[in-house]
């Protein structure tokens, strides 16, 4: 029941942030022409279990015909699992997304007052900051149009921002709340302050406020090949499943 919550919470808000929505049959088109460089919200999401790579790359080719990258969303993981092999054939990157939900206490916390909520200004500029230690940061416009990502979806949702030390951020995240549920997102710590369990402050004041609302589930989205995966299960988070995106860049581009 919590996969199915959070993937109808999903596309409810994947929705909402875009600059349009346009059925395409077995596909929906999630367009955001006004922020090109935001590929989250420049995407094709694949409606049809029974839909297969070819048609969906031709879908996703005319769909996206006015970006540079093209990305599938796959929210069925029986799918994702069926087309990742193709489409990787094909030269696209394949992200498989744990869907992870909080269902315990955490192994480890953080002192009291690490981490908290902080003000919007505060929250945006750790962000940026973190995204301009990113391959793509060098790229400004990248960054200044995340930021207005982010703004979309403080309009869609209750958006909050933690960040620890809450005085002179090295990590933030975002809080996301809506119809009882909760996602924390955009995690990120500044590279010179690493390892000092920073990041672990925010998530879990973060998840602590969504706790204390009675959100349920609480849930967040990691890289299925990554690290931080192990960092979440510390912190009370556990794997109920997976998403699929798929991208390809044109050559000499970096995931952002």
């Amino acid at each position: 029941m919590s996969r199915e919550r959070i993937v109808s919470y999903l596309r409810r808000t994947e929705e909402a942030v875009v600059d349009e929505v346009r059925p395409l049959g077995h596909a929906t088109a999630l367009l955001t022409p006004s922020l090109p460089l935001v590929w989250q919200l420049n995407a094709v999401r694949v409606e049809d279990s029974g839909a297969g790579a070819r048609e969906l790359v031709a879908t996703t080719e005319h769909a996206l015909e006015h970006a540079s990258h093209r990305k599938l969303v796959v929210h069925d993981e029986e799918l994702g699992e069926r087309l990742a092999p193709a489409l990787s054939r094909d030269g696209w990157n394949v992200y498989r997304l744990l869907v992870m939900v909080r269902d315990r206490t955490p192994a480890r916390m953080a002192p009291h007052g690490a981490g908290s909520e902080v003000d919007r200004a505060t929250g945006a500029g750790a962000l940026a900051a973190f995204r301009r230690e990113q391959p793509f940061g060098w790229q400004e416009e990248a960054v200044q149009q995340l930021t207005a990502m982010d703004e979309r979806y403080g309009r869609a949702t209750r958006a909050r921002d933690f960040a620890a030390p809450p005085s002179e951020p090295a990590a933030a995240c975002r809080l996301y709340t809506a119809d009882g549920l909760a996602q924390v997102d955009e995690v990120g710590t500044l590279e010179r302050r690493r390892g000092r369990g920073h990041a672990s402050a925010a998530v879990l004041a973060a998840a602590a406020t969504a706790a204390s609302e009675g959100c349920d589930p609480i849930f967040l989205l990691t890289d299925a090949a990554d690290w931080p995966q192990h960092l979440y299960e510390r912190l009370g988070f556990s794997p109920i499943g997976k998403l699929y995106e798929f991208l390809k860049l044109p050559l000499g581009t970096t995931r952002p």
